[in-house]
Parts: structure tokens; sequence; C-alpha cells
């Protein structure tokens, strides 16, 4: 054989077992993101949840404190213990990926999207601020503490 000719094959079967390498272990991070479940608790215990691959919720725990909160705190604690559950799952992805991609463009991107999605929006603010406010109006009495239009 041709000198040369060695020194291709030889760059052949290592690019191809590198290859090969790679490829097994993007599976194993997909199995590993594929099978991951992401959980939260709120900082007083009453709300517990538990998200499945996807982000779809598979279990959501109330505690007897959770139903004396009243609609308005249970929704915003069962919202933030969600966000936290989700930011939970970002951090696995993260971690899953990093093997694979290391410190790279790309787990940069990645970051950049999980931190872009976990920003409040504006009017959520604004929304929260306002329930807040009304929080002390009761024009009913069915004790739902808010006006019937809005």
């Amino acid at each position: 054989m041709q000198p040369g000719f060695d020194d291709a094959q030889r760059w052949v079967t290592d690019y191809t077992r590198r290859v090969e390498d790679i490829q097994r272990r993007a599976e194993q991070v997909q199995e590993q993101i594929n099978s991951a479940r992401a959980q939260a608790s709120s900082a007083d215990g009453s709300v517990s949840v538990v998200l499945a691959p996807g982000g779809r919720l598979e279990k959501l725990d109330l505690s007897a404190e959770a139903m004396r909160l009243g609609h308005e705190r249970l929704a915003d604690t069962i919202t933030q213990t969600v966000q936290s559950a989700h930011a939970n799952a970002a951090a696995q992805t993260q971690e899953a990926l990093r093997p694979l991609v290391g410190e790279s463009d790309a787990m940069d991107f990645l970051r950049e999207q999980i931190n872009a999605s976990f920003a409040p929006a504006d009017d959520d603010a604004e929304s929260a601020r306002h329930r807040r406010d009304d929080d002390d109006f009761d024009d009913d009495d069915e004790g739902f503490n808010r006006p019937f239009t809005r």
C-alpha cells in the first residue's frame, strides 16, 4: 500500500470513531432528557409539582394549608411553583447537554434562550400589581374579593 493511502485510511477510521462517539453521547443525552422529571415545592410547602419531559404537568399536590390561601394566592403559588419546576428542568437540560456541547456558543445560546423564557413579561407584572391593589375591594357576597366586572 502507499504511505499516503495508509494515512488517509487512519484518518477516516479515526474520524468515523469520533462521529460514532458523538452519536452515542447524543443518544445518551436524549435518553436522559426524555426521562427527566422536574420537581418543585412552594416556599411554605403548600404546593408541590412534578413536570414530565416537555414541561407537561404530571403531578400537583396541595396541602390542607394550600386550601386556606384563598383562590388568588393559591393560583399565584401554583404558578410560581410550576415556574420553579420549569427552571429546574432547564437546569437539568443544560447539565445533560454540557458533556456533549461543552462551554461553547451553542451552550451560551441555550442559556440565553432559557433566561429569556423565564423573564417576566411586563403585562404579567402589571397584572399581578393590579390584583394586589384590588385585594381590599369587596363588592360581592360570595367572598371572592373581586368585582364582578373587569
